[in-house]
């Protein structure tokens, strides 16, 4: 049986660190993604920021129980770029985010161990730039309210979410969206069940977001 999960741990900060070895360059963005059209287009941009790199090699992690990782060597040996990179990303148990580290060769060989170690390095160097938080899993609702009730379901989501900005108001189209931690999550059934027997409320759907 899968462990819930309620939190999870990612990028405080998308940084870029840079390190020279035998006139090599290695240069590490790290990125916050969600899904993987994300780090398609983060690499991309890479690519077009460094248009004469000899290698992008990158590695992310995405979502949570269970994760969904992947890297890749992008033309360096196998095994010494893409999975030391991802292993600094488990190493630390961190999700949502990617790691691309540039290489501009610097025209002598640094060998298996020494990529391993170069690329290793970079990306431990750009996390720990990037820093550290704890994250809360939310559960996001989509409303459909009936117009009669529109104030008077956002007032109580006020109350209920403990404040503003877990929500987002479309009063044209008469829908909420709102936020609540997953260990509410229960409740918030329950207090939407009931505004549904009321006829405040005409539909609903959720899904869950970081």
């Amino acid at each position: 049986m899968e462990k819930e999960i309620h939190t999870y741990l990612t990028i405080e900060n998308e940084c870029v660190s840079e390190l020279v070895i035998k006139r090599s360059r290695f240069i590490a963005h790290s990125f916050s993604v969600t899904y993987q059209e994300m780090v398609r287009e983060k690499v991309l941009k890479i690519q077009s920021l460094y248009p004469n790199a000899s290698h992008w090699c990158y590695a992310w992690r995405i979502g949570y129980n269970p994760p969904l990782d992947f890297f890749t060597d992008a033309g360096e040996p196998h095994g010494t770029a893409g999975r030391p990179i991802l292993g600094s990303i488990l190493t630390r148990n961190l999700t949502n985010l990617l790691v691309v580290v540039t290489r501009y060769f610097g025209g002598k060989k640094l060998g298996v161990r020494g990529l391993i170690n170069a690329y290793q390095q970079a990306a431990e160097m750009v996390l720990e730039n990037s820093g550290i938080i704890e994250m809360e899993l939310l559960a996001e609702f989509i409303l459909t309210v009936n117009p009669t009730c529109f104030q008077l379901m956002v007032n109580q989501l006020i109350y209920f979410c403990r404040g503003k900005k877990y929500l987002d108001l479309n009063p044209n189209l008469g829908e909420i969206r709102f936020r609540v931690p997953l260990n509410r999550l229960n409740k918030t059934l329950d207090f939407l069940e009931l505004k549904k027997k009321e006829e405040c409320l005409l539909n609903w759907e959720s899904r869950n977001v970081q």
